[in-house]
């Protein structure tokens, strides 16, 4: 093996434990939306799919599902968020606002937005968690 390719193989190799530790983080929202605003929340995902698509294009995103069960007075309204790293859901460039504001950067257009979903979980309890996965 040529000297060469020694040391960048050699720093490689104490690199790669580092990329093997990197732990994702998953949150949790939980709410309470009512059940006559549920169907504008399903037309808001639709409408803001470009804006997932962004936020994971940036990388700190991994994945992020909603999830919806019909059954009264629970959490019934569900987003799972699934975190490259613990800087990623800190890092303000990565998450949801900068995507936001990259796909609607009129800032008239993203008010109406925002409104639409405050109007969706206005009053609605609502429960955070933080969870890493098991390996």
């Amino acid at each position: 093996m040529s000297r060469r390719l020694v040391l960048p193989l050699l720093l490689l190799s104490l690199l790669t434990p580092s990329f093997a530790a990197a732990q994702n983080y998953i949150t949790t929202t939980a709410h309470r939306v009512p059940f006559d605003r549920v169907d504008s929340l399903r037309k808001l995902l639709k409408e803001t799919q470009a804006v997932t698509a962004e936020a994971k294009r940036r990388g700190g995103i991994v994945d992020d599902v909603w999830l919806v069960h019909s059954w009264g007075g629970e959490y019934n309204v569900v987003q799972v968020t699934t975190w490259k790293s613990w800087a990623a859901i800190t890092d303000t460039t990565l998450g949801f606002n900068a995507a936001t504001r990259k796909v609607y950067p009129d800032s008239v257009a993203r008010k109406k937005l925002n409104d639409r979903f405050d109007w969706v979980f206005q009053g609605v309890s609502h429960v955070d968690n933080i969870y890493q996965k098991l390996e």
